[in-house]
């Protein structure tokens, strides 16, 4: 199992697809974070926003809430968490290598 993430490219695409799950898992307890929020309070709007950008807006409809989804701003969000962890993951790999072949200054 190790030796197949010693491949840069495989490394890269489990980062992508593990940064996306991550972004999705992000913004679904957003999302229900926002839905408890909005029903403990007496709000009858309320926009859900992460790092700036608003993924669901939330309307009090007689008495139940209903949600709309900015699909593309979650598609950001997720880019940006994919993004995030494919450079974290390389970086620390890099530094690894570079520790594991005791570089010597002669």
């Amino acid at each position: 199992m190790k030796k197949k993430f010693n491949n840069s490219t495989t490394r890269v695409i489990v980062s992508i697809f593990l940064g996306i799950i991550l972004g999705v898992f992000v913004c679904f307890m957003a999302i229900r974070t926002g839905y408890t929020y909005v029903k403990s309070s007496s709000l009858t709007e309320y926009s859900v926003n992460i790092l700036g950008f608003t993924i669901f807006d939330i309307q009090k409809v007689g008495n139940e809430f209903k949600g709309t989804p900015n699909n593309s701003n979650m598609m950001f969000i997720g880019i940006i968490f994919s993004m995030i962890l494919a450079t974290a993951t390389e970086i620390v790999i890099a530094l690894k290598n570079r520790k594991g072949r005791g570089i010597t200054n002669d």
